[in-house]
């Protein structure tokens, strides 16, 4: 399970939102995951799922509201299909599409999500509230009706970069976050990995040991505090955020990991976190010939907004409307 708490204020913690995380089983791209649905009932959107992201991905995708799928434990609303609509249009443009074009053929089939279930709502619950889980292996994601794609234009940069940065950190990132798990399932996290920060994993403190010491998780080498949850979900932040920032943004964390976390420490968070991302490169490398800084140039270009990047490159990312079934849907159905 991956939660947002950092992205909340840390006196929101007894009301946490928490988000997907996945404990789903690798699959093998063969077998099919998705069943074939009678088309003459179906919607455009249903054609859309089936067609591109079952044939062509092996992907189960869910969202009109099944009560046997909803958690017994939060309330969950169904998510509209227009906003259903633009979550698949952005996880298909941010995403997959990234896989296909730049890792080995067939990555994307095999070590991404398999099952996913879209709802409405966030997960309303007694003590915390839930951007998603993953119940069985099958990834859940919440609060699709308040996915809001950023337009840049006019003078309130402040509300686009509300909005862009909210797409980008609590849908985007969660996206390589989970693909992450199922690479980890299949090859375990290296040990060397482990090592580094064996003694500091907080499991179900994650959040509140930081906040109650006053101290940032950067420092003991952690790229979040949800990352000091335990080994895999430390593995699964750093390839997520690593994917998703800018080269200039994963700096600025660095400098703020720059510190030790204890007079005694023998590495600044900055060092562990560096060698972190040196032995997940390798592992990557050797066990999926995958280029980790390749995809995320990819990704960059595809969902930048900031900085050293033009801004005609993020006009690539909006200049279709989400709302919409893309105009290549038609010519890219796989064929029988």
């Amino acid at each position: 399970m991956k939660l947002f708490n950092k992205i909340i204020a840390p006196l929101l913690l007894s009301a946490a939102l928490v988000s997907c995380g996945s404990s789903s089983d690798e699959v093998d791209p063969k077998r099919p995951i998705f069943s074939p649905l009678d088309t003459t009932t179906m919607t455009e959107v249903q054609k859309y799922v089936q067609n591109y992201f079952g044939k062509k991905f092996n992907v189960d995708i869910r969202y009109n509201y099944e009560d046997r799928l909803a958690s017994n434990l939060y309330k969950l609303g169904p998510a509209s299909e227009a906003q259903a609509l633009k979550y698949l249009n952005l996880m298909r443009y941010t995403f997959f599409e990234v896989y296909e074009k730049v890792a080995p053929k067939g990555f994307a089939e095999r070590h991404t999500i398999k099952q996913l279930v879209l709802f409405g709502t966030l997960g309303y619950g007694p003590t915390q509230n839930l951007l998603g889980e993953a119940p069985f292996g099958m990834i859940q994601v919440y609060d699709i009706n308040r996915l809001t794609i950023p337009y840049l234009g006019g003078s309130d940069l402040s509300g686009f970069y509300y909005y862009y940065e909210r797409a980008r950190d609590n849908y985007i990132q969660t996206l390589y976050h989970e693909s992450a798990h199922t690479l980890h399932q299949d090859s375990p996290v290296p040990e060397a990995f482990l090592k580094l920060t064996i003694s500091d994993y907080q499991q179900d403190n994650a959040f509140s040991y930081w906040y109650v010491r006053g101290i940032s998780s950067l420092t003991a080498g952690f790229i979040s505090d949800y990352a000091s949850k335990s080994p895999e979900e430390d593995f699964a932040e750093l390839y997520g955020t690593y994917m998703v920032l800018l080269p200039e943004e994963w700096e600025k964390l660095m400098v703020q990991a720059d510190h030790k976390y204890k007079p005694d420490s023998r590495y600044t968070g900055r060092e562990i976190l560096e060698r972190k991302l040196a032995i997940m490169k390798e592992y990557l490398k050797a066990n999926y010939h995958l280029d980790i800084d390749v995809v995320r140039a990819e990704a960059n270009r595809r969902i930048c907004a900031k900085a050293t990047l033009p801004s005609a490159e993020y006009y690539k990312f909006v200049k279709d409307d989400f709302s919409m079934l893309p105009p290549s849907y038609y010519s890219t159905i796989p064929k029988d």
